[in-house]
């Protein structure tokens, strides 16, 4: 790859974390066209590093490109979201005992486990001390991570790809209106418990743990959302 794909495709990267940024701080609204054009001229740069961004951004789900209509800001409802859920949780309880067995195995996968699971109870714990918009938006990131440890497990590419495809993290921001620091201690128990029933070598436990974690998700938005 030559210097200059290299610096196009950094320009790319930096200019999708300002939109996503920007959509999680609901400065760009739901439903609301991402225009090429004005892009360029908010971020003083060419229409290339612009439209490889929003491209980024609809693989992640947080916009989306609607025939004859151009790019357009995702709107998350309940529904949706939810359907993504319960897609969600079907696929990480079919990988419980694939997570078991690596837990039984490989040291590597505990500590690495381990590892996702202490960064996103120190975040968590940031957000519980101090919620603000800034801080509940840093969860997402290390929540995905950890779930996607786990289903790694079943070392099943087609799996892997349905499972990120579902983009079920995407929406996860617009929580900040509905959770709260009680709600996010309750969601950093369920993540020790999933961990601590992965190290037990209990599938039914990894997936009751997981069932409960995300039932609680969708009860939260449900009250709140509906």
């Amino acid at each position: 790859m030559t210097q200059k794909c290299v610096g196009a495709d950094l320009m790319a990267n930096e200019i999708a974390i300002k939109i996503k940024n920007k959509i999680q701080n609901q400065e760009y609204q739901p439903g609301e066209h991402l225009t090429v054009r004005k892009l360029c001229k908010e971020f003083g740069t060419s229409e290339t590093p612009v439209k490889q961004a929003l491209n980024q951004l609809v693989t992640t789900g947080l916009v989306v490109a609607v025939p004859k209509c151009g790019m357009k800001v995702r709107t998350f409802n309940f529904q949706d979201m939810k359907n993504n859920w319960e897609a969600r949780l079907m696929i990480e309880q079919f990988c419980a005992p694939f997570a078991v067995e690596m837990g039984r195995r490989n040291e590597d996968f505990m500590r690495q486990s381990q590892s996702l699971l202490d960064q996103s109870n120190a975040e968590h714990d940031v957000c519980i001390q101090n919620y603000t918009k800034e801080n509940f938006n840093i969860l997402h990131e290390s929540d995905r991570r950890f779930h996607l440890e786990l289903v790694k497990c079943c070392e099943n590419d087609q799996i892997l790809e349905m499972y990120e495809n579902l983009n079920a993290h995407a929406g996860m921001f617009v929580g900040y209106r509905y959770h709260t620091p009680e709600s996010l201690m309750e969601v950093k128990r369920q993540h020790s418990e999933i961990a601590r029933q992965i190290a037990l070598c209990d599938v039914e436990g990894v997936r009751h743990a997981i069932a409960q974690h995300i039932y609680t998700t969708i009860q939260i938005y449900r009250q709140t959302m509906v």
